[in-house]
């Protein structure tokens, strides 16, 4: 069982649990050894946390992995060298990515254990074919992974924007919702210019940030639109 666990270590089950719980994944997911999000990624959320350092999150990472509360993948066979005269039969993690195992998921939802803030990660965005990587949006913030958009209604895409800028900590009036339902509108009707326009008129000033999360979601109609 996990002792008094330091900020650092808080972060990162935080960050997994967000995640696990982000995508709607279950106890049986826990005992087959799911595919968490990058190791890269949650290093890169969890150190733009104030006063947490890469040291911190190396030191963190290695004492959760000793505790069992998570464990990396995927696993490999070892691959022996060619002419080795010793034979070595064995699995080994390619260290890529991280997952909760069942204790560490226990430990994240204690209360002592949850930090107040936590940044989410993001491993790829699916759009219609689409594959957009490790995409940052501002103050080290991140949307959900595996993120599709296919044919979806056009409330469900305003919805899924909405939930973006609510990621960032923005909240979204009834007259923002209308003009993020114009702007769809707009991009299937294959003006771009308004629906970006509009876009960036309900995002403000943290449009920079979301736009390479956003746009192309909107991108997509206005490219079906035009027959692209």
């Amino acid at each position: 069982m996990a002792g008094q666990l330091d900020e650092a270590a808080k972060q990162i089950l935080g960050t997994l649990l967000a995640d696990f719980t982000d995508r709607g994944l279950t106890a049986q997911d826990l005992k087959s050894r799911y595919e968490g999000p990058q190791i890269l990624s949650v290093a890169t959320a969890v150190c733009n946390i104030d006063d947490i350092t890469q040291v911190d999150f190396d030191v963190a990472f290695s004492d959760l992995e000793k505790q069992k509360l998570i464990n990396t993948g995927p696993m490999k066979p070892y691959e022996n060298p060619p002419g080795n005269n010793i034979f070595i039969v064995g699995m080994f993690s390619a260290r890529e990515f991280v997952f909760l195992t069942e204790e560490g998921y226990k430990a994240a939802r204690k209360a002592p254990n949850r930090p107040q803030r936590v940044n989410r990660v993001v491993n790829h965005v699916h759009i219609s074919g689409g594959h957009f990587g490790h995409l940052q949006l501002a103050n080290g913030e991140h949307v959900n992974q595996n993120m599709t958009i296919a044919e979806n209604s056009d409330s469900e895409i305003v919805s899924k924007l909405i939930s973006i800028l609510e990621e960032q900590g923005q909240i979204v009036n009834k007259s923002q919702c209308a003009d993020l339902a114009a702007a769809v509108a707009a991009a299937k009707d294959g003006d771009g210019k308004e629906a970006k326009s509009l876009m960036a008129k309900v995002c403000g000033p943290v449009w920079e940030s979301v736009q390479p999360v956003m746009w192309p979601i909107v991108g997509e109609l206005l490219r079906k639109s035009l027959g692209l």
